[in-house]
């Protein structure tokens, strides 16, 4: 195990990006991957954290009698030799050792600083953590890392070993040592640059934003509900067949997000609660959160986002107090949409994940509307390829459209794009139903989950209230081959179609720069 001074850096990877890329459109076929060099593998860092992957079990056959977080990574890492030496250099950071429920947001602030310093000199990070908070561990860094380098968050479902050390008496069936060793081999791979964090467990691979624990104690637990996993690993090979919609800007400084945490101490981080519906809860909860001073409360409603009466009530003192509100779905799945005065619809983040994008938005904005955005564009970005329309040929062999519009005899408007995910505006109903407010079909500027509206437009009770969840890549444009041009009019045009090509995904995929309060410097405005 040794550590290296040479890095891979990020234009250069994007630079062979898009020589590979031309290479593929003037002759397809004719470019050939090539392994790295065994003297010039790439570095991996694995930032360890504790959890049940570095767990002592009371014996062999014991699966979940255990004590996380008791082996140092650097004992782990000494189990899989030589085979690791193979994929990568690996060094190691023992960030600390303790189950994944016991680290605290002041603490979650130093790991992101930790994962970027380790990717100033490696080619990837591998965070390793408890599977209990796993899903919250992924997002935080995927909000929160300004490096466009793969970060890889794994763990085990069963512990290490039963011995004194990590190498003595293996747990029979311990998924640790495998999940170690294929997400080195992911994030040495680079497949997923610009993907964010992704999570790789038991051979599969997830977004950050999108995965969840969904299972106490199967090695499968981990699922993307709607959408599916990114990829997988079998043996050697790494297969990723679907990718997060920012990949879309990662030629430019659109891929960042706002969030970076150099800019704040960890004391600046506010108190941000989750509060869970269910059948005639009451409005204590929320007024209990107000009462300790909280900045913001994600509601996990039932059906659409719906809080009963009560907590309703709380709800619209704390608004009125200050406090930010976000309403998502308890359901696991699906979207919550609308909004209103102090809330914000959480799209089809779950409660868990809401809360984090919540936690800092308040540190970064004190304007509502711009966190409004930021759950619109980050929270839920998504594909969108309209652009490639006026660029791409759809059809087999069909020319490339001219990257300049003739000019017309009058001036036109240009295409105007709506602010993504809309704005709902408007106020809560102001009369309210004795028995509770229940999710109804959203009225427009109404708030989701608010008070019982006009039955006849509310859905039956057993019926799935709509609501779309982010959307996967679509079936793409074909891209059209290029005329026959002689070598260098077919090189400017080329290098004319990459550029359009770039920079109108990079246009169109829907995030956003905006930093704050304007005139206010990104950080400050809390």
């Amino acid at each position: 195990m040794t550590t290296r001074t040479s890095r891979r850096r990020p234009l250069a990877v994007l630079t062979a990006l898009t020589l590979t890329v031309g290479a593929a459109l003037v002759a397809p076929g004719a470019v050939a991957a090539t392994a790295p060099a065994p003297d010039d593998l790439p570095t991996v860092t694995v930032v360890a954290t504790g959890g049940t992957i570095a767990g002592r079990a009371a014996g062999r056959d014991t699966f979940t009698d255990y004590r996380a977080g008791t082996y140092p990574m650097t004992d782990m890492v000494s189990v899989l030799e030589p085979e690791v030496s193979a994929i990568a250099d690996v060094d190691v950071v023992q960030f600390g050792n303790s189950g994944s429920g016991g680290y605290t947001i002041a603490q979650y602030h130093a790991l992101t600083q930790a994962v970027e310093e380790a990717l100033e000199t490696s080619d990837g990070v591998v965070v390793t953590t408890g599977t209990d908070t796993m899903e919250e561990f992924a997002y935080w860094l995927d909000l929160t890392v300004q490096s466009k380098k793969p970060v890889v968050i794994s763990g085990a479902m069963r512990p290490w070993a039963a011995g004194e050390t990590a190498s003595e008496a293996g747990v029979i069936g311990a998924d640790g040592p495998a999940n170690l060793l294929q997400s080195i081999r992911l994030a040495a791979g680079q497949q997923t640059f610009c993907f964010g964090t992704v999570l790789m467990l038991n051979d599969e691979i997830h977004a950050a934003r999108d995965v969840t624990k969904g299972n106490s104690t199967r090695n499968d637990t981990f699922v993307t509900r709607q959408l599916g996993a990114l990829g997988w690993i079998d043996g050697d090979q790494v297969y990723v067949q679907r990718a997060p919609a920012r990949v879309l800007d990662c030629a430019t400084d659109e891929w960042f997000t706002p969030f970076d945490l150099d800019e704040v101490a960890a004391t600046e981080l506010p108190r941000v609660e989750i509060f869970y519906n269910y059948q005639e809860a009451g409005r204590e909860a929320i007024d209990a959160f107000a009462a300790a001073g909280v900045e913001g409360i994600v509601t996990a409603g039932t059906g659409a986002g719906g809080i009963s009466s009560g907590p309703g009530q709380a709800r619209r003192a704390a608004v009125e107090s200050g406090i930010w509100f976000v309403s998502t779905t308890r359901t696991g799945s699906g979207a919550v949409s609308g909004g209103g005065d102090g809330i914000i619809a959480g799209g089809d983040l779950i409660p868990q994940k809401a809360r984090l994008l919540l936690l800092l938005s308040r540190t970064f904005t004190d304007d509502i509307e711009q966190a409004r955005e930021w759950f619109a564009t980050i929270g839920g970005s998504s594909f969108d390829q309209s652009a490639m329309a006026g660029v791409v040929s759809p059809v087999p062999g069909g020319e490339v459209p001219s990257p300049t519009p003739e000019p017309s005899a009058e001036p036109t408007a240009g295409p105007t794009t709506p602010p993504p995910g809309g704005e709902p505006g408007g106020e809560e109903p102001g009369t309210e139903e004795p028995g509770g407010e229940e999710p109804g079909t959203e009225v427009p500027g109404g708030v989701p989950g608010g008070e019982e509206t006009d039955p006849a437009s509310e859905p039956d009770a057993g019926e799935e209230a709509p609501g779309g969840a982010v959307g996967g890549p679509g079936s793409g444009s074909g891209s059209g081959g290029l005329p026959a041009l002689g070598a260098e009019t077919r090189g400017i045009v080329l290098a004319a179609a990459l550029a359009l090509l770039v920079g109108a995904a990079a246009v169109h995929q829907r995030r956003t720069r905006s930093l704050g309060v304007p005139g206010m410097p990104r950080g400050l405005g809390r």
